[in-house]
């Protein structure tokens, strides 16, 4: 048994198959996207594997690559494309530091997001745009992204709220390029 067991989710078979594909180390792994260790492992079985293999590569990915990962975040099902794709506004539910304890997710919670209520509001105005009244998966195509649904946190700072419409923007950019 190599260090690869270590890791959360990576029994013999996925051990097998990352030592196959010259991964022999935690270290090896550093700096792998999911998506290349997915695709690699379909052309070393000459088949398209189920996506759950994805999901788990995507747990793996996070564990590498994380300096200090929350160890509830492990579980490869929280990496499905309900977590891990962009919500309706571009936030990874997967990424946030209060999915899975305090929220199980925009798509899950259908946008009844803890904050809301400080709003007086039932539903994020975003999801609700986008979901709700456009029947999309997210904002990516919409003409008015970013709009004014895009509220500003008051607990943070302009250039964390910047930086955070940044970063939901670039999510949502790249789900439109794939």
């Amino acid at each position: 048994m190599s260090e690869l067991r270590k890791i959360p989710n990576v029994g013999k078979q996925t051990e097998q198959d990352l030592t196959a594909m010259g991964y022999t180390t935690i270290d090896s792994l550093r700096g792998k996207k999911a998506e290349e260790l997915y695709e690699e492992e379909c052309r070393l079985r000459g088949c398209i594997l189920d996506r759950c293999q994805l999901y788990l590569y995507r747990a793996v990915e996070y564990y590498v690559n994380t300096e200090i990962p929350d160890p509830q975040k492990y579980k490869w099902w929280f990496w499905k494309d309900d977590f891990y794709l962009p919500s309706p506004c571009g936030a990874r539910c997967v990424e946030c530091p209060r999915f899975p304890s305090d929220c199980a997710g925009c798509r899950e919670i259908k946008g009844r997001v803890f904050w809301t209520q400080y709003l007086n509001q039932d539903c994020c105005a975003v999801y609700d745009c986008c979901v709700n009244e456009k029947g999309w998966e997210n904002c990516r195509n919409c003409e008015e992204l970013p709009c004014s649904r895009f509220t500003s946190d008051p607990t943070l700072s302009d250039e964390e709220n910047e930086a955070g419409l940044k970063k939901l923007l670039e999510n949502l950019k790249r789900e439109a390029s794939r």
